[in-house]
């Protein structure tokens, strides 16, 4: 049984159709990729599911719970944790307390939860953060704000996390970096569902991938058929792979 199971999920603004009964199925242990067109509804799934907006119809169960519209912090702290297009933090803090933050407002240890990381020094080790603890994060370059960013997220304690571009800005270098550090989540038993425009970056890493287009899911299976479909080499590759 999958861990998040999204099911009709619906959601308007006004008049405008964001998402248009959404079927998504989620395992906790793999790398799942949502592609498609700026405007197909991505970053609106995650906000419905991780509880930032409330859906107009449809279900979203997280291990077997029916979690719909519930608060963010809740969904936060039961395990579904996400991150943000842009590079987040609070400026005027060490990085070490961005992170310590999250670790003492993030999921319990309740009913055998445990923490990963022993301290939020292990976890910025294990982002590639070490020796910058005590820098300031609004002093942080680009690259270094975006492991900031995952690294805040996983002192949530996350069963499954929902990276919103964590590669947007990124150059090549630092892409390769980051595309090393996702393969590790599943090894460590956080699941993981990743929105990208970098094809080869989801290509690579992702075992599954679904396509959004207009709200509406129109492909899914693995990469190398998924990018290769005429459908959504129309409507997200420009005609041609």
């Amino acid at each position: 049984m999958a861990a998040l199971e999204i099911a009709g999920l619906r959601k308007e603004f006004g008049g405008v159709i964001a998402l248009a009964g959404v079927d998504i199925s989620i395992e906790s242990d793999k790398i799942v990729g949502i592609i498609g067109p700026n405007g197909s509804g991505k970053t609106t799934l995650f906000n419905v599911v991780a509880g930032v907006h409330k859906p107009t119809a449809g279900r979203v169960t997280w291990q077997g719970k029916d979690i719909t519209g519930k608060s963010a912090y809740r969904i936060a702290r039961a395990g579904l944790v996400r991150t943000f297009q842009q590079a987040m933090s609070y400026p005027g803090l060490s990085v070490r307390e961005n992170v310590r933050i999250a670790c003492e407002h993030g999921r319990r240890r309740e009913h055998g939860s445990k923490q990963k990381w022993s301290s939020p020094e292990e976890i910025l080790d294990f982002v590639g953060l070490r020796g910058l603890e005590d820098a300031l994060a609004g002093s942080m370059p680009f690259g270094n704000l975006r492991r900031l960013g995952v690294a805040v997220a996983l002192g949530a304690n996350p069963i499954l996390l929902l990276l919103d571009e964590p590669a947007a800005g990124l150059n090549d270098s630092e892409t390769s970096e980051l595309s090393q550090l996702i393969l590790q989540f599943p090894k460590l038993g956080i699941g993981i569902c990743l929105i990208d425009h970098d094809m080869y970056l989801m290509g690579t890493l992702c075992e599954r991938l679904v396509v959004l287009n207009f709200g509406t899911k129109i492909a899914e299976g693995p990469p190398d058929l998924v990018l290769n479909d005429p459908k959504v080499a129309e409507v997200y590759l420009g005609g041609e792979i």
